[in-house]
């Protein structure tokens, strides 16, 4: 059951109608029936896995609080993150590591045969073990208590706007929500309807329109253009994948507003930065905190020197390409990553600047043109980390190192060639969407505050838009393969 299919508008339709009326407790109750049922729509064998590592990490915490002894806090602790790490291994990374290692003993005359494991990946399994994993860290580092009510920790791991695709919403942040009754206040429900509006634009009208291009363009066996036309698959693909996750996330966050709730904003404006550090701040927002509060904070941040510093950056955007995909070309994806953050670190101590720092406000025509080289460089070097990220995608017989070499060598032959405007324009005008709907991302969220006039033409516009340009063959997520 996807967000843009007709079957959840319709559970979505049954599942406000019972719990409008509804008091609180019964409100949860329902909320987890129901996402246990969205879950369970997809493959209902799973569901004991989700149940499996909630209650385990439900009890797990409560064992960590009521533990005095340090060393049997650290026990619980690490059951919890061996078990939801075991999980992912198995499910997710033990083909790929153990081809990977039968691939590099090879040479060396050792040959290892390993059974392969034909285990279907659990959908959503990255996002929902990442959060049930944060709860136990959160209570063993005394941030938050352990909940005493299991049906509330399992409605905060399973609550179906961001079940599958998040975002990676802290229990800090949502318990307290489940925990209390929610008030509906007219406003939000309208920021909410808007929400999940503009989602569907990003998704079935951005993303699935240019994903049938893209598609089509990586399967063919070799880069199917050359030059400035190559260069236009990846440009689709980037504005595809943002629109298909930022998408997600707003109709998370629209669903999630209809009933009382609020997650986090996963994206702002990311094709608008003109640094990696800014991207990750801007683009998956609650992974990357995720990955920067629990693993590279954890790995020493950048508290024992430089070199240390880089050293966890890499490690950590190693990590995150990891987290993405069991495959070579994730892997590489996730190291491109940490290389520009550590690049961009490099050059801002050198500059004498925080890395952190936020992009200046540009004063002046020669500021604002400056910015929009930096922002337009910036993008370029983006899309060729997004080519590594597309390629973790391919199973054709050539691989995806193949399809890396073939794009690049068609990006960077700089001969004539005639330009197939066919193609270039539709990209171009999507990609404009796309862009507008960044550099008004704040604006989205204060729709409830405009006048009815603007209000009324949005939402017809909307309208008009998803009926005529969207793609309504229910395609899924890229992120639910995560």
């Amino acid at each position: 059951m996807v967000f843009n299919s007709l079957i959840f508008l319709v559970f979505l339709a049954v599942v406000l109608t019972l719990y409008y009326p509804l008091n609180h407790r019964s409100q949860n109750l329902m909320l987890l029936a129901a996402s246990y049922f969205f879950y369970g729509w997809w493959d209902y064998r799973f569901l004991s896995l989700l149940l499996f590592t909630s209650l385990f990490d439900y009890v797990c915490a409560l064992k960590i609080e009521a533990e005095n002894r340090p060393a049997r806090r650290k026990l619980f602790l690490a059951s919890s993150i061996f078990v939801n790490m075991g999980v992912l291994g198995i499910f997710k990374y033990y083909n790929f590591f153990a081809a990977t290692l039968r691939s590099a003993l090879e040479p060396m005359g050792v040959h290892l045969d390993f059974p392969t494991l034909h285990l279907i990946l659990p959908i959503g399994l990255s996002f929902y073990t990442f959060l049930s994993m944060s709860y136990t860290i959160d209570v063993y580092r005394k941030e938050i208590p352990a909940t005493r009510n299991a049906l509330d920790f399992m409605l905060y791991v399973a609550y179906f706007p961001h079940l599958v695709a998040g975002p990676i919403v802290r229990a800090s942040y949502l318990l307290p929500q489940i925990q209390r009754p929610r008030v509906i206040k007219a406003p939000e429900v309208e920021n909410g309807i808007w929400l999940i509006l503009i989602g569907y634009i990003k998704k079935v009208v951005i993303a699935d329109r240019l994903g049938q291009f893209v598609d089509w363009s990586f399967a063919q066996p070799a880069a199917p253009f050359d030059n400035l036309n190559a260069w236009v698959v990846i440009y689709a693909f980037a504005f595809q994948i943002y629109g298909d996750f930022a998408g997600y996330s707003d109709i998370a966050r629209g669903l999630a507003k209809l009933m009382g709730f609020e997650l986090v904003v996963n994206f702002r404006a990311p094709y608008l930065v003109s640094n990696p550090a800014a991207f990750w701040r801007h683009w998956h927002i609650s992974l990357s905190t995720w990955l920067r509060d629990y693993l590279y904070i954890s790995l020493g941040g950048n508290r024992h020197g430089r070199w240390k510093t880089y050293r966890n950056l890499m490690l950590t955007m190693l990590l995150g390409g990891l987290w993405h995909g069991a495959g070579l070309a994730f892997v590489l994806w996730g190291l491109y990553q940490g290389l520009l953050l550590v690049v961009h670190r490099l050059w801002s101590e050198f500059r004498g600047s925080p890395a952190h720092s936020a992009d200046p406000h540009p004063s002046g025509w020669l500021g604002w043109f400056k910015m929009f080289l930096l922002v337009a460089v910036f993008f370029h070097i983006t899309c060729l980390g997004w080519l590594l990220f597309r390629a973790g995608g391919v199973r054709h017989g050539e691989g995806e190192w193949a399809v890396v070499r073939s794009y690049l060598r068609a990006m960077f032959r700089f001969q004539g060639t005639h330009l197939l405007l066919n193609f270039i324009i539709p990209v171009a005008m999507l990609g404009a969407l796309g862009l507008f709907f960044q550099w008004r991302n704040w604006k989205m969220n204060e729709f409830s505050q405009w006048s009815s006039s603007k209000k009324a033409l949005a939402v017809t516009t909307a309208l008009a838009l998803i009926t005529v340009m969207g793609v309504f063959q229910g395609a899924q997520f890229i992120y639910f393969q995560f």
